[in-house]
């Protein structure tokens, strides 16, 4: 069921300039941008991500069907739970040192002039690096190179998840906040107040995502695997290269005199 899976669904937010790049700017879909998202680190993890909760949501629509042990279905849904198995191992292995530039951050948050502002912000860093060190006790237990003690590898990342779900509620309503000063505003912000309502709308499914896999509220795995399959889709194309501007050719500035 859940418990055993809810190491499977770890998220670490990146810094958000690829995020903030202009809407109308195309995406490079050719095999060369594909290739280039892979070079980054932070690529391959996305879109290892949605695989990751693709095959989460096809264990969870097959359990919905009940399949018979030795069924096609039964099968599906045994390689799918294997797949989002290793897939989450691999993606664990490699967070290793990301809360780094999260504890770098927290001090930054005391210079914040707006004391909302820098509450709001310190809570959510504190929170998400919490959940990031807490992760990696519950992983060292797996491994068993630390012992189970009351919690095993399992319990543990589910403690840390609850952290994560709750820096991400108030990340959450840092967008809210900041939506609804923009909407105060006299100046045209549509495209700002766009941008916040998605990064709201990609927080809130990743609080669905982590209170189901804590164990804080569940859900189902078929609703987790959609809404991580969705939040994991934005984070890809966030990271996708976009298309370079070709300059103009000498000839082409020559006619153009």
């Amino acid at each position: 069921g859940s418990r055993a899976h809810a190491q499977h669904a770890i998220r670490i937010p990146r810094p958000p300039s690829p995020a903030h790049r202009p809407s109308e700017m195309a995406l490079d879909l050719s095999l060369d941008g594909f290739n280039a998202l892979c070079t980054k680190a932070e690529g391959r993890d996305k879109v290892a991500r949605f695989f990751q909760y693709t095959f989460r949501a096809i264990v969870g629509f097959s359990s919905m069907a009940a399949p018979k042990t030795g069924s096609s279905l039964h099968t599906l849904e045994g390689n799918a739970r294997t797949a989002m198995t290793q897939l989450a191992g691999a993606r664990r292995t490699h967070r290793w040192c990301k809360e780094f530039p999260v504890l770098q951050s927290i001090p930054k948050c005391l210079s914040i002039k707006d004391p909302v502002d820098m509450v709001i912000d310190l809570m959510q860093k504190v929170s998400l690096a919490t959940f990031m060190m807490i992760d990696h006790v519950g992983h060292m237990k797996q491994w068993k190179i630390l012992p189970g003690g009351k919690r095993s590898g399992t319990g543990t990342i589910q403690l840390g998840l609850k952290f994560f779900c709750f820096s991400n509620f108030i990340a959450f309503l840092a967008q809210a906040k900041k939506f609804l000063k923009l909407s105060l505003a006299e100046d045209d912000k549509s495209s700002e107040k766009m941008a916040c309502i998605k990064a709201a709308f990609k927080h809130l499914l990743i609080v669905l995502q982590t209170a189901h896999l804590s164990l804080l509220y569940q859900s189902h795995d078929a609703l987790v695997g959609v809404a991580g399959a969705v939040t994991s889709s934005m984070d890809v194309m966030a990271q996708w290269p976009v298309l370079q501007k070709k300059p103009p050719s000498p000839d082409a500035k020559e006619k153009s005199k």
